[in-house]
């Protein structure tokens, strides 16, 4: 008998079979059968296969095929979340992960950039002007008045309902990232997105290449891709976060750079999280935001930005499923992840939850503070935000890594061994 867990395996080892089949008489009954099984069905119970199995089928039926397939699974699951949603008496979808069993111990204060490190628009040139520049560059002609005190991640604009909660590192006596929640959709009371905002004056982001994802590039000059957090940023009270990249490249081909190397080559307009080689970090449109330069240690695109200037995209809501990564339709349900940054480029913001459109997931990220943003992975098993700790000193690592929700998938090394897919990770500035 066909166990669940070697489903997606022997779709593989079948798949010259199956796609003669398809070719000649269609797809048997019995295969659709399998197709729905494991689409619509296996995902509610085993998200990692669900995952694997829609993997497999892609290089049987094609990228379209399994994504009609996928919609019908959305549309399953958001039913039985709605459901869940009226049977235990209208209790959140998403619950956090115990707080204190994540904390990292209070630390001495970092060396925090001032002025802010982070790049600021100017719309009307459509250029980026990096804020260090902009003060050296700057005459004054009166005194400059004492700055007011930075705000807390914790007590900074915008509050949520139920507020701020700090998480993780304690630098300074000043918490560095908090969490909440927030209920983006009107039409599903039942739905619920995680959000989180980092403060980027105290740290620095980085961007990994997975072992397999994104798929380079005919001709595209080799690079390392060892999958992980390089061992020199494994440090405990150092790294404290990683979470998710983009999508596979087959579901769009977005853009990908990483120290001067073109995977994929950026597409114009799309949305684009650049990171420089002096830490600053922006976040717009490919060419019309964000031009090309030599200082650019980091980029990835992942469809058209979903917030320009404080305004959800309104592509949002024509039912495309091309302009969101070739895979399920912006209007299905699913779990989605973002990542913004606030308007003076204080905080980096990332959200996710399930059951999101990507209008939702665009409003999840509005709420939260976001003046730009932009969609990541989506799907249960690669949503994934991991929060790190000091080790007991047992274990292979220095770290372990705890999940932001206790719905996600995050094992205890996770990004510190080989990963196939790309993610992002932080660690605070130097003591």
């Amino acid at each position: 008998m066909l166990k669940l867990s070697s489903l997606p395996a022997w779709i593989n080892q079948h798949k010259v079979k199956l796609k003669k089949t398809a070719r000649v008489v269609g797809i048997a009954p019995a295969i659709v059968v399998i197709l729905m099984a494991g689409l619509v069905v296996i995902p509610v119970v085993s998200p990692a296969t669900g995952a694997q199995i829609a993997d497999a089928l892609r290089s049987v039926i094609g990228v379209q095929a399994v994504a009609e397939i996928e919609s019908v699974s959305f549309q399953a699951q958001d039913t039985i979340n709605r459901t869940r949603y009226q049977l235990t008496g209208q209790k959140p979808a998403l619950t956090f992960a115990d707080s204190s069993s994540t904390a990292v111990a209070t630390l001495p204060p970092v060396k925090t950039r001032t002025p802010l490190k982070n790049p600021t628009y100017t719309p009307s040139q459509g250029a980026v002007v990096n804020a260090d520049q902009q003060a050296a560059t700057a005459v004054p002609t009166t005194p400059a008045p004492t700055p007011a005190p930075l705000p807390d991640v914790v007590e900074a604009d915008p509050s949520l309902e139920g507020g701020w909660q700090a998480i993780g590192p304690i630098v300074g006596g000043h918490a560095v990232m908090a969490r909440g929640s927030v209920k983006p959709d009107p039409a599903r009371p039942y739905v619920q997105a995680a959000v989180v905002r980092i403060d980027l004056s105290k740290v620095d982001l980085h961007f990994v290449l997975g072992t397999q994802e994104p798929v380079a590039a005919k001709g595209t000059q080799p690079v390392s891709r060892t999958g992980m957090i390089p061992l020199r940023d494994q440090q405990a009270n150092e790294l404290f976060v990683a979470f998710n990249g983009g999508f596979k490249s087959i579901h769009g081909e977005y853009g990908v750079q990483i120290n001067g190397v073109n995977i994929i080559t950026p597409q114009f307009g799309l949305a684009s999280l650049v990171i420089y080689n002096n830490g600053s970090i922006n976040l717009g449109s490919w060419g019309i935001d964000i031009t090309e330069t030599q200082d650019i240690e980091a980029v990835r695109q992942n469809c058209p930005t979903l917030v320009d200037m404080g305004v959800i995209n309104p592509s949002v809501n024509d039912g495309s499923r091309k302009e969101w990564g070739y895979t399920v339709k912006n209007l299905d349900t699913t779990w989605r992840s973002g990542i913004g940054i606030t308007k003076d480029g204080r905080f980096l913001i990332y959200a996710t939850g399930n059951s999101l459109t990507v209008q939702s997931l665009g409003q999840a990220l509005l709420m939260a503070g976001a003046y730009n943003g932009m969609q990541l992975d989506i799907n249960g098993y690669y949503t994934r935000f991991a929060i790190y700790k000091p080790s007991d000193g047992k274990g292979k690592y220095p770290v372990v890594a705890q999940k932001l929700l206790d719905q996600m998938t995050v094992p205890p090394a996770q990004f510190l061994q080989p990963y196939d897919r790309d993610f992002f990770y932080v660690t605070l500035l130097p003591h």
